[in-house]
């Protein structure tokens, strides 16, 4: 009764064909079928027949404390660790003492936990070996796209002022398109390149990508994105030091909070008027050489995890 209770409460976003990988408050997607992590236990245990269970913190949050057939996971794609919030009152302790294995962004030492934050799962398919990670690595070191627009901001939201910050600082500058819902000053990522993010990115200088929030060690797909499509990006966010060791700080301009930022409005006057000045920038590594060990450790790391729940 009491789970029949909490479903009616709860954001039940499906389960796969099989009925083996069920998830709940979670962002839903189209397709369970597709989830990254659903694929990475298809692909490393193909002949698993135990249930798993994956939860989110975008609904009720007792939810996750009733019994359910299998193990259970809680993954977050959100900041639960920003304080003084009802996510990291009810998550910010990612439901350790109800599940049996934690996803998220923070540097935890409990053995139920593993940092593995979101952007893995948007940079690295879910079935890439070793040799695909060093090589997406330096495919994304190397990449070089033609630019034909100033700059791009696309976000749903702007509820803690980040993204607004650093665009006003940058809108005399720049021709800064605003491509998501806030804001919105073009269709052209709808009408012209079918919603393909990338693609979009692709076409642009500059990509202001700042986080929600500004957490320590809170690092979203934003900036790998930025990196992916070869942008630029105009970052905000983990105190400015995000994925320290793995990300070359050279390559990314940090806007500062409480500042005028004269420093960096003069280096992207200079970045857009000089082709030459623009090209060198750009053709920096992104990522540094500990990421390729870092990847394929947090891939082996959560391959042995699902081993230990799956039996």
């Amino acid at each position: 009764m009491m789970i029949e209770c909490f479903f009616r409460k709860a954001k039940i976003s499906g389960s796969t064909d099989d009925k083996l990988y069920y998830e709940y408050n979670q962002w839903g997607a189209d397709s369970l079928e597709s989830n990254w992590y659903v694929r990475f236990l298809r692909y490393h245990f193909p002949k698993n027949t135990k249930r798993v269970n994956f939860f989110g913190p975008l609904g009720n949050p007792f939810f996750i404390r009733n019994n359910f057939d299998g193990c259970k996971v809680f993954i977050t794609n959100e900041d639960v660790e920003h304080r003084f919030t009802k996510l990291n009152l009810y998550f910010g302790d990612y439901c350790l003492k109800h599940v049996d294995l934690a996803l998220g962004f923070g540097v935890h030492k409990e053995d139920k936990y593993l940092r593995f934050p979101y952007w893995l799962t948007t940079t690295f398919a879910p079935e890439m070996n070793e040799d695909d990670i060093v090589r997406r690595i330096r495919e994304i070191n190397t990449c070089v796209y033609k630019k034909t627009s100033d700059c791009v901001l696309i976000n749903k939201h702007d509820k803690k002022g980040t993204r607004e910050m650093v665009y006003n600082g940058v809108r005399d500058i720049l021709d800064v398109k605003l491509a998501g819902k806030w804001h919105n000053n073009t269709t052209d990522l709808w009408d012209r390149f079918n919603n393909d993010k990338e693609a979009y990115l692709r076409t642009f200088k500059f990509n202001i990508c700042a986080e929600n929030d500004n957490t320590e060690h809170y690092v979203t797909e934003k900036i790998f994105d930025a990196f992916i499509a070869g942008c630029i990006p105009l970052y905000y966010g983990s105190n400015n030091n995000p994925e320290p060791g793995l990300i070359n700080k050279d390559a990314v301009i940090f806007w500062e909070k409480d500042s005028d930022n004269a420093a960096n409005r003069e280096l992207i006057r200079h970045l857009k008027v000089d082709e030459n000045y623009y090209n060198e920038f750009i053709s920096q590594p992104k990522l540094l050489p500990y990421a390729e060990e870092y990847v394929i450790e947090r891939f082996a790391v959560l391959k042995a995890k699902f081993a230990e729940l799956l039996g």
